[in-house]
């Protein structure tokens, strides 16, 4: 068994998933949600290393939920895999796993992190559904998961791999624990130290518990200066198109209303709207959501920015797009509904204004994504 993270993963690629006895066998996966961020990649790729460290007759592949060609939209990402000599060939994607899927012949089980239900191209290609670990909102479902021994933890944090770190950091023994690299130790640091702004935003006691842990473990990294870098790598989004800006963070759902389903896009973005218009100007900006809205068969796009001012101030911004006359009356009925709860206040954005487009200032900036997709989706089942 080699202990090291890089020598797990190698492990999975050159080692487990060619020996022909487990083509006839189920494949056990671990994987993040949809929208890819440092979070859902570490807590994949980190509940899988301390999953074989406890048992590695048994290991889990750690499959990053989308192509493998975007993971370079996320440089935060890559930054860090980078720092951490993680090459990209050792990890896993969509086409991968559809790849796997025709290879296996038995069933794929998974364990969901940073999200408790399938979502994008896995709800195809799961069989079932072995274990949850989030900080979502609890959708109720894979409750069968604890009669089987298995976490089905779904608590407030700041990040999801805190919740993955302390699960694993209780259920294995002091011996196992040793065994913990610090390649994978600083994964799990990153992504909490971005999710909570270095501690200082989102903070739940399971964050603070890792990160206790984290100082005892890492005494050499410099926690500052490890933000900072991997902070200026996340914020980087120079030179990337509007599409690639919208795709980089991106999550999908479909709410029910009183009749039908409304399909809205929820685009996170580390840019002020008005960074947005100055790089996309004019019609740019409208055409660009509405290729995009078209691309994916959305009826509403929303787009969440967030990011530090040069007063070192935290704000959000919400921005709408819907293309045709039912859905546009559509997004302006959520946006009244889920104005008093984020304290949504209109901002002009667009010189001449669009009717395609709403834009707002959100005052409640403790509320990401995570908080407003509720809200939209409680406003949807009264429309």
């Amino acid at each position: 068994m080699n202990e090291s993270l890089v020598g797990f993963l190698k492990y999975i690629k050159n080692t487990y998933l060619r020996e022909e006895t487990y083509k006839s066998s189920h494949l056990s996966i671990v994987c993040g949600n949809e929208s890819a961020d440092l979070d859902s990649v570490v807590s994949a790729i980190t509940y899988a290393y301390f999953s074989y460290i406890k048992n590695p007759s048994k290991p889990l592949v750690p499959v990053l939920n989308i192509l493998r060609a975007d993971l370079e939209l996320r440089r935060d990402v890559v930054w860090i895999l980078k720092q951490r000599n993680i090459p990209h060939s050792l990890l896993y994607f969509h086409e991968d796993l559809q790849d796997l899927r025709k290879s296996f012949k038995g069933p794929i089980e998974a364990v969901l992190v940073d999200h408790n239900d399938p979502q994008s191209v896995m709800k195809n290609l799961v069989d079932s559904v072995v274990g949850v670990i989030d900080h979502h909102e609890d959708l109720g479902l894979h409750k069968d998961i604890i009669s089987r021994h298995n976490p089905r933890i779904i608590t407030p944090s700041g990040s999801c791999s805190s919740l993955v770190f302390n699960y694993w950091h209780k259920t294995l023994d002091s011996s196992e624990r040793a065994k913990m690299s610090p390649d994978a130790l600083s994964l799990c640091l990153g992504a909490l130290l971005i999710d909570t702004s270095k501690m200082s935003h989102k903070v739940e006691h399971p964050d603070q518990k890792a990160h206790a842990a984290y100082k005892q473990s890492l005494p050499n990294l410099n926690f500052d200066e490890f933000f900072s870098q991997l902070r200026q790598a996340k914020d980087d989004i120079v030179g990337l198109s509007l599409r690639d800006i919208l795709r980089k963070d991106y999550k999908e759902f479909e709410f029910s209303k009183k009749q039908g389903l409304l399909k809205c896009g929820f685009a996170s973005v580390v840019k002020p709207l008005e960074w947005i218009y100055a790089q996309f100007p004019d019609q740019e900006f409208v055409d660009s959501c509405e290729n995009f809205g078209s691309e994916r068969s959305l009826d509403i796009l929303v787009v969440l920015t967030s990011w530090t001012d040069s007063k070192g101030q935290f704000e959000r911004q919400v921005a709408s797009y819907a293309k045709e006359k039912p859905n546009i009356e559509y997004s302006r009925l959520i946006a009244q509904q889920i104005a008093a709860p984020l304290k949504l206040q209109p901002l002009e954005v667009l010189n001449p204004p669009s009717e395609n487009c709403a834009f707002f200032s959100q005052l409640d900036t403790s509320a990401s994504r995570k908080q407003v997709v509720p809200y939209v989706h409680d406003a949807c089942e009264n429309l």
